[in-house]
């Protein structure tokens, strides 16, 4: 009798997701606003207009292309960032490695950043490419902003360890 719960407990333990799974599941929901409103946003080739929530899975990045008749076209890659929530309950659980390899597969360890409101800009000439802009924390950046972003984000970092204010 014994062995039978011990053998349904670890068979319970593969079938059930991580904590974060559990927690918060796969998917995200990501509000998309522009200014002006009234955008199409196709993201992975699905069409919506903005203000819009798109649902999102957590475990893979997603294309994100915004455009309105007038203004240049907005294109970035959203890429979800690992925020240590499988690390929150699985490690004080009885069985969280398989927790979290769980969450780690399935991409409920990630999370995307709240999205900053996309200023659109109007287009000078009919046929300008389009923006290609960087997220870096829901901040959309062109790719020089995006390295002094980073540049002060590693400082930023350096000083905490080198216990500078």
């Amino acid at each position: 009798m014994r062995g039978r719960i011990r053998w349904a407990l670890c068979i319970s333990l593969l079938l059930c997701g991580g904590c974060a799974t559990l927690m918060r599941g796969t998917h995200q929901s990501l509000k998309i606003t522009t200014d002006p409103g009234g955008a199409t946003v196709q993201v992975d080739g699905r069409s919506y207009t903005t203000p819009t929530e798109v649902d999102l899975p957590r475990r893979q990045a997603h294309q994100v292309v915004i455009s309105k008749p007038g203004y240049r076209t907005v294109e970035f890659k959203l890429d979800p960032q690992w925020d240590g929530m499988s690390l929150v309950g699985n490690m004080m659980l009885p069985g969280g490695s398989i927790g979290f390899v769980t969450d780690t597969a399935n991409g409920a360890d990630k999370a995307f950043f709240d999205l900053a409101r996309v200023e659109l800009v109007p287009a000078t000439r009919p046929s300008e490419p389009p923006l290609e802009l960087k997220d870096y924390k829901g901040q959309l950046l062109t790719d020089g902003q995006y390295a002094q972003a980073v540049e002060a984000d590693l400082n930023d970092r350096a000083q905490f360890f080198r216990g500078e204010p």
